[in-house]
């Protein structure tokens, strides 16, 4: 059949319905062939799309790139923020430790799902964090340039430190350097990024040095902010007395609390007004206050080195500046539904004199462990004193245990030692040997605390009251806040959100 026969019988067999099953079964074949190819080659496309998408976006491409923040038209990406994110976070956990559940963070659990305040979850306060931070690190970063401050070997000996810690980190849990920086910052950190984000605190930290050191206050200028804060760094010896004026608590016979009536609070309040009145008088015509609480069932509290509180009535009262030695009276606090009698002796300066001293810090770490085997609190005294009688005698002889046996690391490399320390610089258990009565220099002892055992050597007493020392520091924070808010009050931050939300 030639061509133009058969080309006529396909035309014909169309024109009059009818349909060639074997040339219908091919074309059907073949259009199928061509619906699967094209069909394949879509799902490939797809596929590709897809399999591109997801190797840019967990290679942290998209972090690296993505903006998330601009500070005076200067850009940030997700993986910088992140960076400040993570630090504000972590500095959260080392300043509060195990505390950060009473403010009701559970690291546990995810920052967005938990809120920081009514308005505002965890995750959003650390990114505000972030942000403030950010914008103090990039104005301190264009003074420091701007005056031509750099790294010198210090600083870079301190960054090298910080990078080697962190790659040792990183082996400890099996990872590799930037694997470990992806755990902890996000996909998007590299070496690079992270390293010029410590590099630039570090030259922050240089730069905030130079200029606290330029923060120096003269004896009249910290005489003359002590007057004016008399009541926050003086201390007051009285005792007080304690007396309820609440009803007594009342329940149903299903145990449920039946409020008081507004009758019963006042009958209340009276009868404890009376109580306090005898009290008074009592103590007035010669009877010990201590014993007279006892007898009405009150509450003694004497206290010869009282601190300003305005929590209850007798704050105030105590730290009246009209206040004379054996003042004495009753004081009425509603809020508190209760009444106080009160007794004045003495008002002073805390004149606690700074100190210096070495220790030694204990810790199981110093132990040499059986595998399986567990610290114990008396095992780690034992090492201590191990340790101490180990000890020559001399100064000299101390810093050099310090040095080999320390587990405190700011204290170490100087022989254990801590210089001007004022009142309050420490845990209260090392703080109460060091003004122990009749403390004197050359003085050794062991002290518990929460961190271990404490090989104590006294250096002894400087100068310097705590009153001083107290408003000194407070002049300088002042000041330094200051400086830190004028650095920031001209700069600009813009939240890409997009990029603000990878931040984390």
């Amino acid at each position: 059949m030639s061509a133009s026969r058969e080309k006529k019988k396909r035309q014909d067999l169309f024109a009059g319905g009818g349909v060639d099953p074997k040339a219908a079964r091919a074309a059907e074949q073949k259009a199928a062939e061509k619906k699967a190819k094209i069909l394949y080659s879509t799902l490939a496309i797809v596929f590709v799309v897809v399999a591109v998408f997801l190797v840019v976006y967990n290679s942290g491409i998209l972090e690296r790139s993505r903006t998330a923040l601009t500070i005076d038209g200067e850009k940030y990406t997700v993986a910088e923020v992140s960076y400040y994110y993570q630090d504000a976070y972590q500095s959260f956990l080392n300043t509060y430790g195990s505390y950060a559940s009473m403010f009701g963070l559970d690291t546990s659990k995810s920052l967005k799902s938990q809120n920081y305040s009514d308005d505002m979850t965890w995750d959003e306060y650390f990114k505000e964090e972030a942000i403030k931070n950010m914008k103090y690190i990039h104005a301190v970063l264009a003074k420091a340039e701007a005056e031509g401050m750099t790294l010198e070997d210090e600083e870079l000996e301190t960054f090298e430190t910080a990078v080697e810690n962190t790659k040792s980190t990183a082996s400890q849990y099996g990872y590799s350097y930037k694997a470990y920086l992806n755990v902890v910052y996000g996909s998007g950190m590299t070496p690079d990024i992270y390293e010029s984000s410590v590099k630039d605190q570090l030259l922050v930290s240089k730069y905030a040095a130079a200029y606290s050191e330029t923060l120096t206050f003269t004896d009249e200028e910290i005489q003359a902010y002590y007057d004016e804060h008399k009541n926050e760094y003086d201390l007051v010896d009285g005792e007080y007395v304690s007396i309820s004026g609440s009803p007594e608590t009342k329940t149903d016979d299903e145990g449920n609390t039946i409020e008081a009536t507004d009758e019963e609070k006042e009958a209340a309040m009276e009868a404890a007004k009376e109580t306090a009145d005898k009290i008074l008088a009592e103590y007035e015509a010669g009877g010990d206050l201590e014993a007279l609480a006892e007898e009405y069932g009150a509450t003694y509290t004497g206290n010869e080195e009282m601190t300003y509180s305005s929590t209850y009535v007798y704050g105030d009262w105590f730290f009246d500046e009209a206040r004379t030695a054996g003042d004495s009276a009753v004081l009425e606090d509603e809020n508190y539904s209760r009444y106080f009698v009160a007794v004045f002796h003495d008002r002073k300066q805390d004149t606690a004199l700074d100190y210096n001293v070495r220790h030694i810090l204990i810790t199981e770490d110093n132990l040499d462990l059986e595998e399986g085997e567990e610290a114990t609190d008396e095992m780690i005294a034992a090492k201590a004193q191990e340790i101490l009688d180990s000890w020559d005698g001399t100064e000299e002889g101390f810093a050099e245990l310090a040095k080999e046996y320390s587990q405190d690391t700011g204290s170490k490399e100087n022989g254990g030692l801590y210089e001007n320390v004022a009142k309050g610089d420490m845990v209260a258990e090392f703080q109460n040997w060091c003004y122990e009565e009749g403390r004197k220099a050359g003085d050794t002892g062991i002290v518990k605390s929460s961190y271990g055992q404490h090989i104590m050597y006294f250096v002894g007493y400087g100068e310097t009251p705590y009153w001083y020392h107290a408003c000194d520091n407070a002049l300088f924070s002042e000041a330094y806040s200051a400086w830190q808010t004028e650095m920031t009050e001209s700069v600009t931050a813009e939240v890409n959100e997009g990029g603000m939300a990878s931040v984390g």
